[in-house]
């Protein structure tokens, strides 16, 4: 029985790295994820949004129709794009079987291994099911913008000053790292 919570408990926590997979970091990665004709919605590293039909895709930049004129973005200038459409089924499917299956493990926990026990297990499994089915039906109903790229997060500049306090020397230790 330990070993069923076990596995509960690792399932639980491999849900929260299974929505980000569909996130493109480069814009090869975006190639496979929407197709000329797709409408986007950039945001530039400014902050500014622009909305129109993806026209073609490079390794470096994309084309873009906004409002009858072609824009062209280089990836280096891309914060953030995202389409419309709906949500995945898939993370509410594990969302939902993780918190099922959870309460099934927390019964599960509290009853030693006796002749209930099996029932017990088959609860937490019952459980997990019915979760995957009410996370599937609420992701039925999401729709709305979802971030399909995300730049790389780009390390800030910083100054760093720290004190040198020696037995014969006095002084400061000034460094400078410079982000992209």
């Amino acid at each position: 029985m330990r070993h069923f919570i076990c596995a509960v408990a690792a399932a639980a926590l491999s849900v929260a790295s299974a929505e980000a997979q569909d996130v493109a970091g480069t814009f090869d990665q975006l190639r496979v994820l929407v197709k000329p004709g797709d409408t986007v919605s950039i945001t530039d590293s400014a902050g500014l949004r622009v909305r129109g039909r993806l026209t073609d895709i490079s390794p470096t930049s994309l084309g873009v129709d906004v409002s009858g004129k072609r824009r062209e973005f280089l990836q280096l200038d891309i914060d953030r794009i995202a389409r419309k459409g709906d949500d995945s089924l898939a993370n509410g499917a594990l969302i939902g079987l993780a918190i099922g299956a959870g309460l099934g493990a927390a019964v599960l926990g509290t009853v030693d291994d006796g002749p209930g026990a099996g029932w017990v297990a088959f609860a937490s499994v019952l459980y997990g099911g019915i979760g995957a089915g009410i996370g599937v039906g609420v992701d039925a109903l999401v729709r709305g913008e979802r971030v399909i790229f995300a730049a790389p997060r780009r390390s800030a500049s910083a100054v760093d000053i720290s004190p040198i306090l020696g037995h014969r020397r006095k002084g400061l230790a000034v460094s400078l790292r410079l982000g992209r």
